[in-house]
């Protein structure tokens, strides 16, 4: 019978213990209940990765149109500082919604996205948004999540941003949009074949443009309200169709046009219409000497141009050192008409002092520079402003080269993207639905003492606090 007290005293030992464990399993449970459905966890990170901006409340607040996020991603590869994002948007607005999902348990979502979008753009790894009032759909991968900074003295870009805010509500203004800004690609003339501007697409699309193809062929309209991109076309138009350009034109439509120095010298009717813009692209590539420092890259026809500003277009990009580009190789323009009463073209890209032209004469081709090779500088890329009679203005932007646009690595190791934007915002007359929400730093800056005091406490203190308990439960044990 002696014994029973110490049988009850370790029961009620046992108890506590149970009782404390359950506690902590339901405050967890609470915790993570309260996180989901108010986002009342509080964001201590270094980088403050799922703190929302203003920007994005200010979205929240006035979405109208139910969204719904589908986070797809393959076991092992769940980004919990996402999570924790799509939790904020779902507690600060009733219209947005979001679950996990994984393709090889829900393979229908593939099926049902791909009606609306690149099959190739949905992964085992992306988040896609998606819109039923407006039928929209909008499919995020790792490419929108980060960001890059370039290092001029090693030549590299570093990965040093995260972008997971910025991606997911420009996605949500994308796909609730009753209009989205348009993009117009030319087809019919032996352009840049989709697969080629593969790269570029998904670029217009992250940065919220839609896309329509435009053959003059089989009976497509040019619209006058969105950019119309004729990029290096290998075939002529015929007459018909040069009317219709210029239809176009006159009617206030803009141009985005590449030609690369592989295009046809003579394509008669296509270059009597750039010359409108007072442009004729040059024969030949655009070479660089070796010692020109400013435009040479890796070889001569790899060459780094200069970027000039140019008021409410590129000077922002040259003020702030955005403006390395690589063009491999390169086209020259040859530029008439500037400074007319009707005409305004401005210099956006211009070889070195040390480039030199290279044509293919009587069959020798070589790149080694010729005594008589025309000497640079060339203009490379240009923005041309055109009046009509009837006081229409029509804008365009010609460019020697392809190459900055058709490539995910010039994409990502140059400032391509950033040229692009910039030209189709002023082609259009209208910024794109893009939002002033800055990366957040993806490398964990240097400890400092004096600034982690708060998180230091907060981390002591559940260990803290268990020793206690413990200390409450196993100290009576010594004088049993």
């Amino acid at each position: 019978m002696k014994k029973l007290p110490k049988l009850r005293r370790r029961l009620l030992h046992l108890l506590l213990c149970l009782l404390s464990a359950a506690v902590a399993v339901a405050a967890v449970g609470a915790a993570d209940a309260l996180e989901s459905r108010y986002a009342a966890r509080v964001d201590l990170s270094f980088n403050r990765v799922t703190t929302q901006s203003s920007a994005t409340r200010a979205v929240l607040s006035a979405l109208q149109k139910d969204v719904h996020a589908y986070a797809v991603f393959s076991e092992g590869n769940e980004l919990q500082d996402l999570y924790a994002l799509l939790d904020r948007y779902q507690a600060d607005s009733p219209h947005f919604t979001w679950s996990r999902e994984n393709l090889s348990r829900n393979p229908l979502l593939l099926q049902w996205v791909s009606d609306d979008v690149n099959d190739s753009a949905v992964t085992t790894d992306c988040v896609i948004l998606r819109c039923e009032e407006t039928g929209r759909t909008r499919v995020l991968t790792w490419d929108d999540y980060m960001s890059y900074t370039y290092d001029s003295e090693t030549g590299t870009y570093a990965f040093t941003g995260l972008t997971y805010e910025k991606a997911l509500t420009e996605a949500v203004l994308s796909v609730t949009t009753e209009e989205l800004p348009r993009v117009q690609l030319l087809q019919g003339h032996g352009e840049l074949t989709e697969a080629e501007t593969a790269a570029l697409e998904q670029r217009l699309r992250s940065a919220n443009y839609e896309i329509i193809r435009v053959n003059l062929k089989s009976g497509g309209v040019p619209d006058p309200a969105a950019p119309l991109m004729i990029l290096s076309p290998t075939m002529d138009a015929n007459e018909a169709e040069l009317e219709q350009l210029l239809a176009f034109v006159r009617a206030g439509g803009s141009l985005f046009v590449t030609a690369d120095f592989t295009d046809p010298d003579e394509l008669p009717n296509l270059y009597a219409f750039y010359r409108l813009y007072g442009v004729t692209p040059v024969p030949g590539v655009v070479a660089a000497d070796e010692n020109d420092r400013s435009s040479y890259y890796s070889s001569v026809v790899e060459l780094t141009p200069a970027l000039l500003p140019v008021d409410g277009v590129t000077d922002g990009m040259a003020a702030s050192g955005a403006d390395y580009l690589i063009l491999a190789p390169a086209r020259a323009l040859e530029v008439n008409g500037t400074g007319t009463a009707d005409l305004l073209i401005r210099l956006v890209l211009q070889s070195g002092e040390g480039s030199y032209l290279r044509t293919a004469e009587s069959g020798a081709v070589t790149l080694e520079r010729q005594a008589e090779d025309p000497a640079g500088p060339f203009p490379l890329a240009v923005l041309c402003d055109r009046a009509f009679e009837d006081g229409t203005r029509s804008r365009a932007f010609f460019i020697g080269s392809s190459s900055p646009f058709v490539s995910d690595t010039m994409f990502a190791l140059t400032y391509s993207n950033e040229l692009m934007l910039q030209v189709m915002q002023y082609l259009q007359g209208r910024a794109p639905l893009s939002l002033d929400i800055v990366a957040r730093d993806a490398v964990r800056p240097q400890l400092n003492p004096r600034g982690s005091v708060l998180p230091t406490v907060l981390l002591t203190l559940p260990p803290l606090l268990i020793a206690i308990l413990a200390a409450a439960i196993l100290l009576p044990r010594k004088y049993l």
